[in-house]
């Protein structure tokens, strides 16, 4: 359920102040309260400047005519900020005026935090200027972001060209100084949990320099959330926690049946006809062959050998107990793809929450109930109850819905979109 917040924007000097602590490169700038300081100002940082009124609540300048750009001049810059302060309101918490020098650069990005209720903060990249909605080239990652991390953010553009290439005259940009500001981004993320959002926009290449021209931050304190509490989540436990879900070495499959109808039949059939690279431990209550492979009344009757996912295909009556044995082989991932949980009224809203308990008593990662199945092309495996198996690729797809899972799929496969991962969750439980 969102929680309400109340919310305060910074005005951009104070938005840029914070920012520079955090490491963020920015344009030379200077505020000051009138005219004529203004001209000493610009003077200082050196002709052309730009100028901008600037206050606590004065959010989109731009569109209120508050920036003047080009000013070569002392007597330009005293005719703008009078202009500019004669178009200042009471309500703008008027803080000055601020004098910036004149930043020159081909190549227009943006960058920013985002605070997302699941993900919690992320670091934002993308191209700029009219590009920006022309190409809608934005990746996003949870913060913080290593140095490896974000050196693959800047790359995840589809137009990274543009960055780490010379451009019309100009030289390839600062790869590692766009680094060093997108980590900042992610510390500023981590440490300072009142902080919703950042948007630094635009943020020019000046030859090879990252130069933040303009950022605006937004300042939040979720009601009845403790601050304290938003704790992010280290990408490399985040990965290392669904490794066995995506990459595993071994699944158990529950409820092999020999019927093409069945669930179980299904998984098994779909795991060995895209050559799944692992070993499978088929279960079937009937034991004997399916699809030419022996199966196993249960795991006491398997080999011996670790497993790291299990893929339910049986009644809930019997998840608890497979669970609890799949454990002690070793599986830290469950996809349950059995309905009759919380989808099938109060006796099936119980059976989920003793399912999720369980899983989280165990340490399982549990996807599901009432799941379709998932996939990663990267270990040619197909752990779904429905055909569609897409080339391997770049996208990844997770939906509640396994219609809508299968909708991408069979869009992949028709158009040869690669996919890496695919999973539906269903209930999504946990």
């Amino acid at each position: 359920m969102a929680q309400e917040s109340a919310s305060r924007l910074l005005s951009e000097h104070d938005s840029k102040q914070l920012l520079a602590g955090f490491g963020l490169p920015l344009a030379r700038e200077r505020l000051v309260e009138g005219a004529d300081a203004a001209m000493v100002a610009a003077a200082e940082l050196g002709f052309p400047v730009v100028l901008k009124l600037c206050g606590e609540h004065i959010a989109h300048k731009t569109e209120r005519d508050l920036v003047r750009l080009g000013l070569a001049s002392r007597d330009a810059v005293r005719d703008a900020a009078e202009d500019l302060l004669a178009r200042a309101r009471p309500e703008d918490g008027l803080q000055g005026l601020l004098v910036a020098e004149q930043v020159s650069g081909k190549r227009e990005l943006i960058a920013g935090l985002v605070r997302d209720r699941e993900f919690g903060p992320c670091v934002s990249f993308g191209l700029g200027g009219i590009l920006t909605e022309a190409l809608g080239d934005v990746v996003f990652a949870m913060a913080p972001l290593s140095r490896e991390g974000a050196r693959r953010l800047i790359r995840g553009l589809r137009t990274s060209h543009l960055l780490l290439r010379p451009f019309r005259g100009d030289p390839p940009a600062d790869e590692e100084r766009l680094i060093e500001l997108l980590m900042g981004l992610g510390r500023l993320g981590v440490e300072r949990p009142d902080v919703a959002s950042v948007d630094v926009n635009p943020l020019l290449l000046r030859g090879a320099e990252p130069v933040a021209v303009d950022a605006l931050v937004e300042l939040s304190e979720p009601a009845g959330i403790p601050v304290a509490s938003v704790r992010p989540v280290p990408a490399a436990r985040l990965l290392e926690r669904f490794q066995p879900l995506f990459h595993p070495r071994t699944i158990v499959v529950s409820g092999v049946s020999s019927h093409p109808g069945k669930f179980g039949f299904a998984a098994f059939h779909n795991l060995l006809r895209w050559g799944y690279k692992g070993e499978i431990v088929p279960l079937s209550r009937d034991g004997g062959e399916v699809l030419g492979r022996p199966t196993y009344r249960d795991l006491a009757e398997a080999p011996g050998t670790r497993a790291d996912l299990l893929f339910l295909c049986t009644p809930p009556a019997m998840n608890l107990e497979l669970l609890r044995a799949a454990s002690a082989r070793g599986v830290r991932a469950a996809f349950v793809a059995s309905g009759g949980y919380g989808e099938a009224g109060a006796e099936g809203r119980e059976r989920e929450r003793e399912l999720v308990a369980l899983s989280d008593e165990l340490g399982v990662l549990l996807a599901g109930p009432n799941g379709q199945g998932v996939i990663s092309t990267a270990e040619s495996m197909c752990a779904q109850i429905v055909a569609p198996y897409p080339p391997p690729g770049r996208i990844s797809v997770a939906s509640q819905s396994g219609n809508l899972v299968s909708s991408f799929l069979n869009y992949a496969v028709q158009t040869g979109v690669g996919v890496a991962h695919a999973i539906s969750a269903g209930n999504a439980a946990q």
